[in-house]
């Protein structure tokens, strides 16, 4: 995920902070290596863990004494906001970081401690209700105020390498998202949610503290930039409109799959290792593939995630109740749906380039809209209906039919985005 440049010229600077002149030269050299391998920490720490959900919601439902006789939806609701949050708070945050940049340090600061303070509200939780405001709402919240100072840094550090640069933080949240479902599991198994969320946030609170040191923009840095004036042209562009309204429909369905994969793999009386073996599949592969291909094509790029997304879930998750078929699908989805995310830059270079951070921003809300919204759809859809144990296929085990058929949609029409 990237945004783009939002470097403060030295024409906008009116007081400039003595202690953060230009620290070295972009492309190369220690400091913009240790920037960037900071940030891919953040990265794999507050978007893994996100994306991961579906092995806490799986032990919510199935295993945890204080949970399993809860609401599903409300459940599910702390994932999406979690993942929810991290996208929609792009709208709020990116302009008063561009108007106060001397304040971005500040600002991770308060975001590691909410961020680690959720954590541990989460380990004492007792209630959906407490998860939703702990894991779903503190902790991403916490995410957003350190994720997006340190995002805009990027491109003061990177530019003739910036494509490389960009491959590699977005490979952070893959990373995360492959390896944490496992160890997640093992620690709720073995020692339940309690001991699980605290050892998680000392974890990412010793990790994440060395970040601090090396995450720090590399030219001088102006106590407030001055403000021109808004231009909102693009609100009359049928591109930008035909591109919001298919991304929102695409985040629709995209988040589905990570938050039912590990319970439905118990469905098919699959070992707990198998499904969440799935979910790390979902995370392996696709951000960085998208992301160079839209380079290239945006249309494609478009095309291939939404259309073959949508056929894999359709005839792999939905034909054939067995291990192979689900292993091919997590392979496949991870490969093609969750990219689209990566492509929302793409969309706001498209749409302006007078305004591309504001355009990007919401994109990333109609995203996170669209993660939101799919808690209480899904759970809605998840009842029985009439390929109710009628067939061998998915379609008839429990509620999974509507659920498939809603998100094979979805991702589907998606592709409508790419006439724009």
């Amino acid at each position: 995920m990237s945004t783009p440049e939002m470097t403060v010229t030295r024409s906008k600077i009116l007081m400039l902070n003595p202690r953060h002149l230009s620290t070295g030269t972009p492309d190369a050299g220690f400091h913009a290596w240790a920037y960037l391998g900071s940030a891919w920490v953040l990265d794999c720490f507050l978007w893994g863990l996100p994306f991961s959900y579906g092995v806490f919601l799986k032990y919510y439902s199935v295993s945890s004494p204080v949970f399993n006789h809860d609401s599903l939806t409300l459940l599910t609701l702390a994932g999406t906001l979690s993942t929810g949050i991290l996208y929609m708070s792009s709208i709020l945050l990116l302009p008063v970081l561009n108007r106060y940049p001397h304040r971005k340090t500040l600002v991770m600061f308060v975001g590691y401690v909410l961020c680690i303070g959720g954590l541990v509200g989460a380990a004492f939780s007792q209630s959906p209700q407490e998860l939703i405001l702990t894991q779903g709402i503190l902790f991403s919240v916490g995410g957003s105020l350190l994720y997006y100072p340190m995002l805009t840094w990027l491109f003061e550090w990177f530019s003739a390498k910036r494509g490389l640069a960009n491959g590699i933080l977005y490979s952070g949240a893959s990373t995360g998202g492959t390896f944490a479902p496992f160890v997640i599991e093992g620690l709720l198994v073995k020692y339940g949610q309690k001991i699980t969320f605290l050892a998680i946030a000392i974890f990412l609170a010793i990790s994440m503290a060395p970040c601090f040191l090396f995450l720090k923009p590399r030219l001088a840095v102006a106590r407030r930039n001055s403000i021109r004036k808004f231009d909102a042209h693009f609100f009359r562009s049928r591109t930008f409109w035909m591109l919001s309204i298919f991304n929102i429909v695409q985040g629709l369905g995209n988040f589905i799959p990570y938050l039912y994969l590990p319970i439905f793999a118990s469905s098919l009386g699959l070992s707990s290792a198998e499904g969440t073996m799935g979910l790390a599949l979902l995370n392996a592969f696709g951000m960085v593939f998208l992301g160079w291909l839209s380079d290239h094509n945006l249309r494609s790029s478009m095309v291939l995630s939404s259309i073959g997304s949508a056929l894999s879930v359709f005839l792999l998750w939905g034909l054939s109740p067995t291990l192979v078929s689900y292993t091919i699908f997590a392979f496949t989805y991870g490969l093609l749906g969750p990219g689209w995310a990566v492509l929302n830059t793409r969309f706001a270079s498209v749409v302006s380039e007078d305004e591309p951070s504001v355009v990007l921003s919401m994109f990333l809300v109609g995203r996170g809209l669209g993660n939101v919204l799919c808690a209480p759809i899904s759970s809605m859809l998840d009842h029985s209906w009439s390929l109710l144990n009628k067939t061998s296929m998915v379609y008839g085990i429990e509620g999974y039919g509507p659920l498939i058929i809603f998100t094979g949609t979805t991702l589907f029409l998606s592709s409508l985005g790419a006439t724009y």
